[in-house]
């Protein structure tokens, strides 16, 4: 790969050109990055007509959220400004069992309350914003699928199906979607389906230790090692803000800590992090930790020489599940609500390329259409624009592009370890934004 080096060096010439721009972090980048473009029918363009529409399948990210990354002192760079998410409800509930209303409750003289910021939102707890977002993109998505192409009938389980992964923030936006489809629904009990953390292929959360070691690999290879070293000065100046200098909860070989640190807070209206010594993250190195989010997608699952096979271990099981759901729908919409390592890695196998670091409410979206003719084909729209490469593809040639990222033994082959990557230094998990 010759010319990927080439890419960081306009990368950052770009990201200078950019920041010419005062409002460059709020107002360009970051307001499509907090809430992505998707499916609506003011740019929904249809097929030619006389075709019709057989299988809806729609996976996407989660939407606004708090941080999953916490620095030593959260609480000191969130200086009076806590974290709201009083409307955001989590309900237990069990058959015969009481309904429990959960709410995040962090008091004042609690020894270890420097370790999160104030107020009533737990780690990664999907906000009021979040919500907000996730019944607008259900509207949308109805709109389409049933005003317009009049696909979709009713908001009911026997047309569509929702799967999420154990995380309650997917719950909450798969709620939020149904709910903006229609209103009524905010009431009803929905089946959603969700496998084990240690077996989840949607997130995907089972353990790889293989997988970890081409990480490491990927990470100390020249080109990223240069990476890290031309921008040495801006995560000693983020450092120096988090107080993470000689902390482990930063990822030394990562951007995606301090993304997830920065992006959280400009996606919901909080200020940049500043500490109690007055020192703040400026715009500038915030709007350069994104492009370096979106350079490290695509170095990490396509450019690099562990790319392929790190994705197809650990997304191999959900490319085999969605090739199975897709050949014999059961449900006319197939909803999964997932992560930004979903979406990176689900576009990563269908080659749509360059990646860029999944935005919040980001979507793929499938459909399979049978032609005058009755042959079936596949359709692929990606946060709202058709992919050109999977415009008009068979089904069963799309099903083939799905079964080839399926790894054979793939148990087997995750559980082998570090001992024939070449270059790792020992397995190493990635920190990802989810």
């Amino acid at each position: 790969m010759p010319a990927f080096p080439v890419i960081l060096t306009s990368f950052l010439l770009g990201v200078q050109l950019s920041l010419a721009s005062p409002t460059f972090l709020r107002h360009r980048d970051f307001s499509s990055y907090c809430n992505a473009p998707h499916v609506n029918v003011s740019h929904y363009e249809p097929p030619e007509k006389g075709v019709e529409l057989l299988h809806l399948s729609v996976m996407m990210r989660h939407h606004k959220r708090s941080p999953v990354a916490l620095v030593p002192k959260e609480r000191e760079i969130n200086i009076g400004v806590p974290w709201d998410c009083s409307g955001i409800k989590r309900f237990t509930y069990d058959g015969s069992g009481s309904r429990l209303s959960n709410s995040v409750t962090i008091p004042p003289g609690h020894p270890f309350r420097e370790q999160i910021w104030a107020g009533s939102c737990e780690e990664g707890q999907l906000t009021a914003g979040g919500f907000h977002d996730s019944k607008v993109h259900g509207k949308d998505l109805w709109d389409v699928y049933h005003a317009q192409l009049g696909f979709l009938q009713a908001v009911q389980p026997s047309e569509i199906s929702v799967r999420t992964t154990y995380v309650d923030r997917t719950k909450h936006v798969a709620s939020g979607v149904l709910a903006g489809m229609d209103p009524s629904s905010a009431k009803r009990r929905w089946p959603a389906h969700a496998q084990p953390q240690r077996e989840n292929s949607l997130g995907p959360s089972y353990k790889c230790p293989r997988a970890d070691s081409l990480v490491s690999a990927a990470q100390a290879a020249p080109f990223w090692q240069d990476v890290l070293k031309k921008t040495s000065a801006l995560k000693e100046r983020l450092d120096a803000v988090l107080g993470t200098e000689t902390s482990t909860a930063a990822w030394p070989s990562s951007f995606l800590f301090y993304q997830d640190i920065l992006t959280a807070r400009v996606c919901n209206d909080h200020p940049l992090p500043c500490n109690a010594a007055g020192g703040c993250v400026s715009e500038e190195d915030a709007a350069e930790i994104f492009e370096l989010g979106n350079l490290e997608g695509d170095y990490l699952w396509h450019r690099a020489e562990t790319a392929t096979e790190y994705n197809q271990l650990t997304f191999g099981v959900l490319f085999s599940e969605l090739a199975d759901a897709l050949e014999a729908p059961e449900h006319k919409l197939a909803l999964y609500v997932a992560h930004d390592t979903s979406i990176v890695r689900l576009a990563a196998g269908l080659e749509i390329f360059p990646l860029r670091w999944p935005r919040l409410g980001s979507e793929i979206v499938i459909e399979i259409w049978r032609d005058r003719k009755n042959g079936r084909f596949v359709r692929v729209l990606y946060d709202g624009e058709t992919v050109e490469s999977l415009k008009w593809t068979p089904l069963y040639d799309f099903l083939g592009v799905l079964r080839n990222q399926v790894p054979d033994h793939i148990f087997e082959r995750c559980a082998s370890g570090s001992g024939k990557v070449e270059g790792a230094e020992g397995p190493q998990e990635l920190f990802t934004l989810q």
